[in-house]
């Protein structure tokens, strides 16, 4: 027996629309309500937020922000003994260097700090992570001006990126 399945555009464009309303549906009240539910702050959470912050610095995005990012990346990477390790190395680094832990440095010291170990296997990570964890959230979508996808609304042409004046004619018409 053949199974045969086939794909209209319209089908495609459907699904798109849907896996670009993903992040609007977990930023919905009920992942709010998941989200009070959240375990104790771990011992790690402070300074990973103050690393968060010290690497994606947002005047508009306040602790309570980057220590949600930070419970949310060290609850991913619970899950990995390796990677847990890593990263409290990498924090043992940072609480190590100067006589207060890292989150209590002043901001200067963190930057300072964050460009010395910034080729660090644990920093890396975080970064990479971490990236993803903030700037995928729609609240910081509408501080940086990113108004979310496009498909549901049709595309960029016909939403103000016609204009591009700069671009010779096709076939070299003036």
């Amino acid at each position: 027996m053949t199974m045969t399945f086939t794909l209209t555009r319209r089908a495609v464009v459907g699904k798109m629309a849907l896996a670009a309303m993903l992040p609007a549906i977990a930023a919905s009240p009920l992942s709010a309500i998941a989200a009070t539910s959240t375990p104790k702050p771990t011992p790690e959470e402070p300074a990973t937020a103050a690393l968060l912050h010290t690497a994606f610095p947002h005047a508009r995005l306040d602790a309570a922000f980057y220590s949600g990012a930070a419970g949310r990346y060290l609850a991913e990477i619970a899950k990995d003994p390796a990677a847990m390790a890593e990263h409290r190395r990498g924090l043992a680094l940072l609480d190590g260097s100067y006589i207060a832990p890292f989150a209590q440095l002043p901001e200067m010291v963190r930057r300072s700090m964050v460009a010395r170990y910034d080729q660090e296997p644990f920093f890396k990570a975080l970064i990479w992570r971490g990236a993803e964890l903030i700037y995928r959230d729609a609240a910081v979508w509408k501080m940086v001006g990113y108004e979310g996808s496009s498909v549901e609304y049709g595309g960029y042409i016909e939403r103000g990126f016609d204009d591009i004046d700069w671009l010779p004619a096709a076939g070299g018409a003036k």
